[in-house]
């Protein structure tokens, strides 16, 4: 038989009925015999003289057609999973997710971002079954949410890791073992050289990986050590609730947006945090509803640059209005179109609750436009401190530093910011010793601080690191 024949023999048997698991034999039966009639295709003939086949047509006749079909898989199955659990990977059973009521001691080290990453990663953990415990002897898992400014913040956990080694080498045998984690930007920092150097570290998640926490403590209870570091161009975490590490505290952060893209040439924040992204405006306002009907009496906004917050989830708004930026100012990247800023954010969260202070850092002095000030001036609820790090006051230094400002830009700044809002208290953060400075430069710095008579400063040494 011609091999065409053959696929126009096997349709015709196909026609018979809806035998779609074994068509594929009839197919491969029919090429296997081009030359021989094929008995598993019978003719038509030897259909109709078969009272078997004559039988199996009736009843085909009033079976289901193919329509039905089409119909039952238009509807929806019903998903079968645990609620709080998303499907497993295909090494794991969605038991082998769960905490079994575990014990997670978390320290926190470094900025108010990590202090909110710690509330994020434990709701993702206390969702998983695990419990809370402020014991360090009684813990089954220890996290630790790092810093990677600077080395000195790197050298405290290497030190705290030698102190974990010791207890869990020193763990009961009738016990479950103890695992130790690395989170956040040391973790990416370093990635796969913590988990070389310290083989006593089980796991590592970056700043964008803290969803796969369940997945790496799994893991790392088959004694096999695990790490996600991948960075993400779209997580916020915006459907995570914060879980308050503090029951009664009066005050929260509020996450807002993540990563930055200012690459100021001393800085390792885009490369351990990302690129910038911000949440959705619906989502913030949630939360800060909820925090407002808990009774808490402050939030503070909380991002790597605050206040060039831009929510493009919303269609309608991706206009072509370009950034206003404060005047002299400039960025190190193209610049941005369309979304809602940051003084429609600020206007909104302020409206939540005439009551609560609203207070947002860390701030870029570009992303000062006077909309900002303005409502910063108006609203009785939105506290009258800016926090406004310079750096340097030296215009030489502050371009090595890829800032995008001079200091006479700065100073100008300023001027306009005590104009807009009279009383205003003003902070600011400073580094010394930065590469190729020199005496001048460093008197140019001591020089601003006493022209703009700061209420607080943070003064750093520059890290080599």
């Amino acid at each position: 038989m011609h091999p065409l024949q053959c696929v126009l023999q096997a349709q015709r048997c196909l026609r018979w009925g809806p035998l779609a698991s074994v068509s594929w034999l009839l197919l491969r039966t029919c090429r296997a015999h081009s030359g021989v009639r094929s008995s598993a295709c019978p003719s038509p003939e030897t259909r109709q003289e078969d009272g078997v086949w004559k039988d199996f047509s009736s009843r085909l006749a009033t079976g289901p057609t193919f329509q039905h079909f089409l119909r039952s898989a238009s509807v929806p199955q019903e998903k079968l999973s645990t609620p709080d659990v998303e499907d497993p990977p295909p090494y794991l059973t969605v038991d082998e997710l769960l905490g079994r009521r575990r014990k997670v001691y978390l320290e926190t080290y470094g900025c108010q971002m990590n202090v909110n990453d710690t509330e994020i990663a434990w709701s993702i953990l206390q969702k998983s079954g695990y419990l809370r415990t402020s014991n360090l002897q009684e813990a089954d898992v220890v996290l630790l949410v790092t810093c990677s400014i600077r080395e000195k913040a790197e050298q405290t956990i290497w030190n705290r890791i030698h102190q974990l080694k010791s207890l869990k080498s020193k763990r009961l045998r009738s016990r479950v073992p103890l695992r130790i984690g690395i989170l956040g930007c040391m973790a990416e920092r370093l990635k796969e050289e913590i988990l070389n150097r310290e083989k006593t570290v089980d796991i590592l998640a970056g700043p964008d990986a803290y969803r796969d926490l369940p997945r790496l403590l799994a893991v790392a209870e088959s004694g096999q050590q695990a790490a996600n570091v991948l960075l993400s161009l779209d997580e916020t975490y915006a459907d995570v609730v914060p879980v308050q590490t503090s029951p009664s505290a009066t005050s929260a952060f509020v996450s807002i947006m993540r990563g930055c893209d200012n690459m100021c040439s001393y800085c390792i924040v885009p490369f351990t945090r990302g690129r910038e992204r911000s949440r959705p405006v619906a989502s913030i306002l949630e939360e800060v509803r909820k925090l407002s009907e808990q009774g808490l009496k402050e939030v503070t906004l909380l991002g790597q640059n605050v206040n060039s917050f831009r929510d493009n989830s919303e269609v309608q708004f991706n206009n072509a209005v370009s950034t206003n930026l404060s005047r002299g100012f400039s960025t190190n990247y193209k610049a941005k179109q369309g979304g809602l800023r940051f003084a429609y954010l600020l206007d909104q969260v302020s409206r939540i609750d005439p009551e609560m202070r609203i207070r947002f850092t860390s701030p870029h002095p570009k992303d000062f436009p006077d909309e900002v000030l303005q409502l910063i001036h108006e609203r009785d609820n939105i506290c009258k401190q800016i926090h406004l790090p310079a750096q340097s006051g030296s215009s030489r230094v502050l371009e090595a530093m890829r800032r995008g400002y001079s200091r006479e830009a700065y100073v100008e700044l300023i001027h306009h910011i005590r104009e807009s809002i009279p009383g205003v208290s003003l902070s600011s953060d400073f580094i010394a010793g930065f590469c190729g400075e020199t005496e001048e430069d460093h008197l140019q710095t001591v020089s601003l601080l006493q022209e703009v008579q700061y209420n607080m400063g943070f003064l750093f040494a520059y890290s080599m690191r």
